[in-house]
Parts: structure tokens; C-alpha cells; sequence
């Protein structure tokens, strides 16, 4: 069985994800509030029907940028993943910028370029390249068949994660 795990970069405007059949942006119509948490929910439970397991990427918390509403979008996706029985990972934005570039303060435009690199990843959206490096860190972590190889000192990014068990019981 092909372990199947979906990755995201949650964004109220254009919600990075990653799969190892795709690779996209979740973007709302023009939607404001609670209606576009709720679309954003809809679109992330669709896109996770079938995966063993999904992967969030944590919140920054040393960006004060709209921070309250990314809490709510966050708050929402997981409160959503729980209730239809999802197994989940969070990774904090400096394990997934540390695995990606080897600096857990790397900025998005460098792990973007790791991503160009390392994942041939063909396009230039950071929010896609997060979730492409999210969905690598699971794929590692677990390993996956479509597991990518990077530096030891890397690897050393997964430690700080509450990777959850995977068993025959998920999906």
C-alpha cells in the first residue's frame, strides 16, 4: 500500500498543498469571515478524503501579521481534520525551513529555491514549496517510496515533531 499523505501551507489567500500525485493552491473567491474559513475547510476535507495522514505546517508566531486570523483558519482546519478522524502532523515553520535548507531561519525565498532544487519543483509560489517540503518531511519521516534524500544535518528537523503512529488502523 502507498502510503498517502497531503501537505499544506495554510494561507487565507492562496493555501499551498501537496500530494505526491499534486501540487496546487487552494485561493477563495471573494469571500470574507467565516465564509472563508468555512471554504477553506471544504476545500482542505476534500482534498484529504483518502490520506493516510495530513500534514499542517505550525503556526509563525513570531509574525504578527495578521496573526489572529490565521489562528481562526488554523483552528478551524484542525478542529475539522479531528472531527472527521484525520490523523495529523503539525511542523513548525523553522523544523520545515531547517529540513529544507539546514537553517531553521531561512528565509521563504531560500527554501523556495531548495525547493526548485532539491524537489524540482517547477514553479515559484512559496506557499506550494512549503507544503512540497511538509509532504517531503512526512515522506522521510515515514519512509515513503516517494521520499527525497537531503544532508543528515537536515534530517535533524524531524526530531522536533510529534510525528503521530501510523497503523494498520488508518485508512
Amino acid at each position: 500500500m502507498k502510503l498517502r499523505i497531503v501537505a499544506f501551507d495554510l494561507s487565507l489567500t492562496a493555501t499551498g498543498y501537496a500530494s505526491p500525485s499534486a501540487i496546487g493552491l487552494l485561493k477563495p473567491p471573494e469571500l470574507n469571515g467565516v465564509a472563508r474559513l468555512q471554504w477553506i475547510r471544504d476545500a482542505v476535507l476534500n482534498l484529504t478524503i483518502d490520506a493516510h495522514m495530513v500534514v499542517i505546517e505550525g503556526y509563525s508566531f513570531g509574525s504578527g501579521h495578521r496573526a489572529h486570523n490565521m489562528g481562526e483558519l488554523g483552528g478551524v482546519v484542525r478542529l475539522a481534520l479531528f472531527e472527521k478522524g484525520r490523523v495529523l502532523a503539525v511542523v513548525p515553520p523553522s523544523s520545515r525551513a531547517k529540513y529544507a535548507t539546514g537553517k531553521g531561519n531561512a528565509p521563504k525565498e531560500q527554501v523556495l529555491a531548495e525547493a526548485i532544487r532539491r524537489l524540482k519543483y517547477e514553479g515559484h509560489d512559496n506557499n506550494e514549496a512549503d507544503a512540497m517540503w511538509l509532504l517531503a518531511m512526512a515522506a522521510d519521516q515515514y519512509d515513503a517510496p516517494y521520499r527525497v534524500v537531503v544532508p543528515a544535518g537536515h534530517r535533524v528537523a524531524l526530531k522536533s515533531i510529534e510525528w503521530p503512529r501510523l497503523d494498520k488502523q488508518s485508512k
